[in-house]
């Protein structure tokens, strides 16, 4: 692999710290949930309840707010092609997301010139919010410098990809409580334009997975094994919590049996304080037999699947899953997995291991 141009003094860990720090900046944006884009003082606690248009104009500043701050980080994400030029298809890609995450937040510079109501700095995070993101922020550049060649193009697409999926719903829900039509459309636009982003990330990212430079890589540089492991043992992932407002979310699933290619089994999430929110279904995830091999082997896998409420309200209801997979050894490993819940986005980072059929209870 190509040593860092040389052209400056700058020492490579010091290269590094300042590519890591906006590509942080950019990860600490989008891997805490929000609950709507909303904190408790959104909405006044007076008896008497303020007009619907002025609760959809907070809401609406609110997801403008954050929109921009994470497009601001976004359009610094280029600067990697200045000191990894033999990553060509990765430097391309990163161009582009800087490019629209630019052209996005002159946009909403633009609103909030021609339109007072407008404010770019309604930011409005709870206590608990912000000590999350700096608790984040620190795991994600420990992490981010740690690594050189394909493992960091890795960990950056990987970024990309929470900020990519989290911009485009942030653009979404701005555009449905805009009453203005043609900002309105804007904002459909830029939301339509980072999906179409996060599609091609993901589709890079499963190909560098794929590619044999990548797989070449030994997991947190351990040897990986080779002893294969029966298609037909069940998964078993651990629960997983993330912060929510002003509580917690649990991530339980069942045991997984593979049928077919498919991990299927059930699921349950629930949510501190709010027991309003708490849903059970099934999941579904596709992990085919070449995916489950070098999952095996030790190598990063990316996966995917579905989950299918089946209580409350939403019973019937089903959203796209995806999910990185990390192995430790042959048995062991932890897994990234994020979907949305609504407008939300729900990250997990559970740890997962194999077991014989009758070991799951």
């Amino acid at each position: 692999m190509p040593a860092a141009a040389q052209s400056t003094p700058a020492s490579p860990s010091l290269t590094f710290m300042k590519i890591a720090l906006p590509l942080l900046a950019v990860t600490l944006s989008i891997t805490c949930f929000l609950a709507g884009c909303q904190s408790p003082g959104a909405i006044s606690q007076s008896k008497s309840h303020p007009p619907q248009s002025l609760l959809n104009n907070s809401l609406r500043n609110n997801c403008y707010s954050l929109l921009y701050q994470l497009l601001e980080q976004q359009k610094d994400v280029s600067i990697l092609r200045f000191i990894k030029p033999e990553q060509s298809d990765v430097k391309k890609l990163v161009i582009r997301i800087a490019t629209a995450s630019g052209t996005g937040a002159k946009y909403l510079e633009d609103f909030a010139k021609d339109d007072p109501t407008i404010n770019l700095n309604d930011i409005r995070l709870p206590p608990g919010e912000v000590a999350t993101r700096d608790a984040i922020a620190a795991t994600e550049k420990h992490e981010l410098l740690g690594q050189t060649g394909d493992a960091f193009a890795l960990a950056l697409l990987l970024t990309q990809t929470e900020a990519l999926h989290y911009a485009s719903h942030l653009a979404k829900v701005a555009g449905q409580n805009e009453p203005n039509p043609q900002r309105a459309h804007t904002l459909a636009g830029i939301s339509e334009e980072m999906e179409n982003l996060y599609n091609d990330v993901f589709a890079l990212l499963l190909s560098k997975i794929q590619s044999p430079a990548t797989n070449s890589i030994r997991i947190h540089g351990r040897a990986t094994s080779t002893n294969p492991i029966p298609a037909d043992r069940i998964l078993m992932i651990d629960s997983s919590s993330m912060s929510v407002d002003a509580g917690e979310a649990t991530l339980t699933i069942g045991p997984l049996q593979r049928t077919n290619g498919v991990y299927s089994g059930d699921y349950e999430i629930t949510v501190f304080p709010y027991f309003f929110k708490n849903e059970q279904g099934t999941l579904s995830v596709v992990v085919p037999d070449d995916s489950l091999a070098t999952v095996i082997q030790g190598k990063v896998t990316a996966i995917a699947g579905t989950s299918t409420t089946t209580t409350g309200a939403r019973a019937g209801h089903s959203r796209h899953i995806d999910a990185i997979v990390t192995p430790a050894d042959a048995n062991h490993g932890a897994l990234k997995l994020w979907f949305m819940a609504g407008t939300r986005e729900m990250i997990f980072n559970p740890s997962y291991h194999f077991a014989e059929k009758k070991t799951a209870n």
